[in-house]
């Protein structure tokens, strides 16, 4: 007769849990065996014990309340051909796609590694591009900038006499409202609106493709140009800075600006916040850095 070791003993000697142990013998589809004396207890052979162990590769140890004859019973199965037997069954009962889905769950593992480092660099690039056309930005207006003072002390010329007007020729190609030529047209297509604090004290904004506009700071129709932007330059009374929107459909914007190959880049607020006042306070706050370096 074998001896039938309480789930508790079983578990002691296996080195884990009892809701482990119950796991496992579901897995191995092993039965449970009702104790001799007391059908409440649910118990495990020795065989039983053994071939769970052999399945998880845990090794046994007898528990401290143990009986005498589970020393003899251990030896008893381990020498056994039943034991043998259940042994080798319990192998091929182990689950075939085991390895298989080890391998499945190493390649989702690398595909979302490498799905987050795509973002991460496309993420980057983006950022990486707003800062270079900051950048380009803001090197020309510093070489504008350079040759203003160059400019105006420069002694004035007398005014050059003018060339006798001669008729137009019938059928002669006028110059004025000549179409744009194409390179003209691509240099446009590059420039961003201004908004401009100009020397009459008032704001001037300064659209490419239509000129200047009309538009009174911090009207609804202001708010209404904002819209339909996805960058702008603001050069007010205390500083400049480049103006990006987050994204085609956010009306978030960010504010940038390259002072000594250092980039800076602060949130600015939403389309409905942009006022002259956080413009201002924009620029001021960017100038600001040019003392700290």
């Amino acid at each position: 007769m074998m001896t039938s070791l309480p789930l508790a003993d079983c578990s002691t000697m296996l080195g884990i849990d009892p809701k482990t142990l119950r796991h496992w013998l579901k897995q191995a589809d092993i039965p449970l065996q009702a104790h001799p004396t007391d059908a409440r207890l649910k118990c495990l052979t020795m065989p039983q014990v053994q071939q769970v162990a052999m399945l998880h590769g845990r090794p046994l140890a007898l528990p401290v309340s143990a009986p005498p004859v589970l020393d003899q019973a251990l030896g008893q199965v381990q020498t056994s051909q039943e034991s043998e037997a259940q042994l080798a069954q319990a192998t091929t009962l182990l689950p075939a796609c085991g390895s298989e889905e080890t391998d499945l769950r190493k390649q989702l593992s690398c595909l979302e590694a490498k799905l987050s480092t795509m973002q991460e660099q496309l993420a980057q690039l983006a950022l990486e591009l707003l800062q270079e056309r900051s950048q380009r930005y803001e090197r020309r207006l510093s070489a504008l900038e350079a040759l203003l003072p160059q400019t105006l002390d420069r002694p004035t010329c007398p005014p050059v006499p003018h060339a006798p007007l001669v008729a137009a020729q019938p059928g002669a190609p006028s110059l004025l409202g000549r179409p744009l030529h194409p390179a003209e047209l691509q240099a446009r297509s590059r420039l961003i609106p201004l908004i401009e604090y100009g020397a009459s004290g008032q704001y001037v904004v300064i659209c490419p493709e239509l000129g200047e506009l009309a538009l009174t700071p911090d009207s609804p129709e202001w708010f209404e140009w904002f819209a339909t932007l996805s960058s702008f330059r603001f050069v007010g009374q205390q500083g400049r800075f480049t103006a990006y929107r987050k994204g085609r459909m956010s009306r978030r914007w960010s504010a940038y600006r390259t002072i000594h190959q250092h980039d800076y880049q602060h949130y600015l607020g939403t389309t409905d916040h942009l006022t002259i006042d956080c413009l201002e306070q924009m620029a001021a706050k960017l100038q600001s850095y040019m003392a700290s370096l």
